[in-house]
């Protein structure tokens, strides 16, 4: 059964990672379903019976079976890019100083994500995305277009493998 298991969070790996779905995200997704399955097949069950059946800690089973919405506290490199995209439409530009400046790029960095994430580890995710590009001194935004499309053929690309997962696991349970 191990090997069933570790071949299913592989694939699973596998497609967030090509496909830049948040690990935070998914899981929060995996709990919830698995408290509203645990308590749809039994009822009455309590949320400690939930709680010890899914291993999942009792405060968090109430707010799974009532919410429609999973709330995510959004990443560091996010936090990072709001940031960035606020300083950049409050001075009406499309640049930001890497550094040596108390309102650089490497300053927003060590306010959301001091001691975790470097600013050029930052910097590399978003230009993964497509978010931003390196200009010299500075970090430029890039054009949403890009990232947008980008996005567009992730999601189509999570929904065809929700598909086939789907129809995989129907077949077999």
């Amino acid at each position: 059964m191990s090997e069933s298991v570790s071949s299913i969070a592989k694939i699973m790996a596998q497609a967030t990672l090509e496909n830049d779905f948040p690990y935070k995200e998914f899981m929060e997704y995996y709990k919830m379903h698995m408290v509203r399955l645990a308590k749809t097949e039994k009822k009455k069950s309590t949320v400690v019976e939930i709680s010890a059946r899914t291993g999942i800690d009792r405060r968090f089973i109430a707010p799974y079976i009532n919410s429609d919405e999973i709330n995510i506290k959004p990443s560091k490199v996010a936090k990072v890019y709001a940031d960035v995209l606020a300083f950049c439409e409050k001075n009406n530009t499309k640049k930001i100083l890497k550094n040596d400046d108390k309102k650089s790029f490497e300053a927003l960095c060590q306010k959301h994500a001091n001691g975790s994430l470097t600013p050029k580890a930052i910097y590399t995710e978003l230009w993964r995305l497509g978010l931003m590009k390196d200009v010299g001194t500075h970090y430029k935004l890039k054009k949403p277009t890009s990232s947008e499309k980008k996005i567009a053929k992730a999601t189509k690309r999570m929904k065809a493998l929700s598909d086939d997962i789907e129809k995989v696991a129907k077949n077999h349970l």
